[in-house]
């Protein structure tokens, strides 16, 4: 099975999502592979994203766009919602303090894994995670965090810029 029939089975078994196509694009000097989705129901891209990587680790797309017809969906339109922040492309931490607010996120949220550009509401965020999260980070850091902070930053990448 090649990987782009393993990305599409992957994410047709899971509920909310009608139609798959993958698709291979160059962002930022590097090739990508995102998944578009046509979703019959309400369900996040990285939400997606993230069941993928739990089946499939590494071979999983970089990102999930959701359209509102796969078959108006080429590789230009990929491009356009990557640059325009309507698919947000998972991306590693880049140093510790990263990886420590990543690793937070992914436990409170039950996520595989955060891409640290990935938002708290599109991961599926509600108040609950929120506090929870909070909590962790205020431990792991010795530092307050109050909520105000923690929806503004909206992000790992930027949660961890308040907490250096």
């Amino acid at each position: 099975m090649t990987a782009t029939s393993e990305i599409t089975g992957v994410l047709n078994e899971l509920a909310g999502v009608r139609t798959v196509a993958v698709v291979s694009v160059v962002h930022n000097g590097r090739e990508v592979v995102v998944a578009v989705v046509e979703p019959s129901e309400y369900v996040s891209g990285p939400v997606l994203r993230d069941r993928v990587r739990q089946r499939l680790g590494a071979g999983a797309p970089a990102g999930v766009l959701l359209v509102d017809s796969v078959s108006a969906a080429g590789p230009e339109q990929v491009r356009s919602a990557i640059a325009d922040g309507r698919c947000t492309l998972f991306e590693s931490p880049r140093d510790d303090v990263e990886r420590r607010v990543a690793d937070i996120w992914s436990r409170e949220m039950d996520l595989r894994s955060v891409g640290v550009l990935d938002d708290f509401l599109e991961l599926g965020g509600d108040s609950r995670s929120a506090l929870g999260i909070i909590a962790g980070l205020e431990a792991e850091f010795d530092r307050t965090l109050d909520v105000y902070e923690f929806m503004t930053a909206a992000s790992v990448r930027r949660l961890a810029d308040l907490l250096r």
